[in-house]
This record gives structure tokens, sequence and C-alpha cells, in this order.
């Protein structure tokens, strides 16, 4: 089974550059146009080639991928192996099929610690920007009325919340159930939400 320094017809020493030229020209190399190959053979090599410099062509994944090509090395070499586990260990690099290659799995390591301090340090900070936030800054409306709700009223003369930093047609004093009545200083409309009767200021 070629290797993918075999597969992109490289040394183990060449250098990023010489590899990565390497892959450019096999590519051309193996376009159906070029060699009349069929899709499916092209398909295949291709894969193979792009899987070669995704490997290679990355510093961390082939000194990984160095050190499997040397361990498997010494592990053939090794005299005293059962024969059995020679056998599965080969099977292991070598039952692929052609152009296939092992993917190296390159597994980051999370930093928990860290993470856990930018999160609590994040949450202190939240704290405090709420605790420093001046009270005095208006929110928007939440389609819930209350009593000192900026409305408005819509085609049904039903009123619903707007904010109070633009046109509404009155605030609200309180509201108040169906079955109860407005004081005579406020005028009564219902809820567009159907919580109640909103009584407003004149």
């Amino acid at each position: 089974m070629s290797n993918h320094y075999e597969i992109l017809g490289v040394k183990s020493s060449a250098s990023i550059k010489e590899i990565r030229t390497a892959h450019r020209a096999m590519v051309r190399k193996l376009h159906p146009d070029a060699n009349g190959l069929g899709t499916a053979n092209f398909s295949l090599a291709l894969a193979a080639v792009s899987e070669a410099w995704s490997v290679l062509g990355n510093p961390t994944s082939r000194r990984l991928y160095d050190e499997s090509l040397t361990a498997k090395s010494r592990y053939r070499q090794a005299p005293n192996l059962k024969k059995q586990n020679t056998v599965e260990f080969a099977d292991e690099f070598t039952d692929e099929p052609e152009f296939e290659v092992p993917q190296v799995v390159v597994r980051a390591k999370i930093p928990w610690r860290f993470m856990l301090s930018l999160v609590a340090v994040g949450a202190l900070l939240i704290l405090f920007l709420q605790s420093t936030a001046s009270p005095s800054i208006p929110q928007g409306p939440d389609s819930l009325i209350n009593s000192g709700s900026c409305v408005a009223f819509d085609s049904t003369q039903a009123v619903y919340e707007v904010s109070c930093d633009g046109p509404n047609d009155g605030v609200v004093r309180q509201l108040i159930g169906f079955d109860k009545t407005c004081s005579s200083d406020t005028f009564g409309y219902r809820d567009r939400q159907g919580m109640g009767i909103a009584c407003l200021e004149p």
C-alpha cells in the first residue's frame, strides 16, 4: 500500500513547497480530460491525492503521520511478536482499497480551566454592569400592559402597549378585570391581549 509521500511522488524529507507543487501536478495529471481515466477511477485517485495533501500540508498532522509510519516500521521489524498480532497490526495499515489512506485524527485538548475562568469573569462583569446601570433608562414595550404603560388604539378601539418615547394615545393608570369599572377620572379601554380593562389617565 502506498503512503502519502508515495502517492504524491515526493520523499519523506520534502519541503512543504515541494509537496504543494507535487499535489497540484497530480491533480492535473489525474484529470479525465488529460489521461482518459473514467469518472470512478478519477474520483478514487483524486480522493487519495487530496487526503495526502490535507495530511502532509499541515505541519501538525504531518508530524503525527510521520510518527505513525515510524511506529509501523518498528512494529514490523520486532522479532518476538506473535504472528497473529503481526497480521492484525498489518491489516490495520494494509487492508485498505487502493488510494485509500488512514486518517490522522488530531484531538484538540480543551482548556477547561481557562474556559471556566472566562465564564466566571464574564458573569461577574455582567453583574457589575447591571448594578451600575442607570435605573432611569426606559425599557421597551413587552406587549403586557401595566400601570405606567403607554398605549395606542387599534382599529377596534382596543389598546396595546407602545414605547413612551414615541407617539402614544395615553398612559395607563391601572389594569383591572373585565368585571370592574375604571374610576370616574379615567377612561376605560379593552386590552387587546385580553388581559382586562386599561384605565387611561385623562
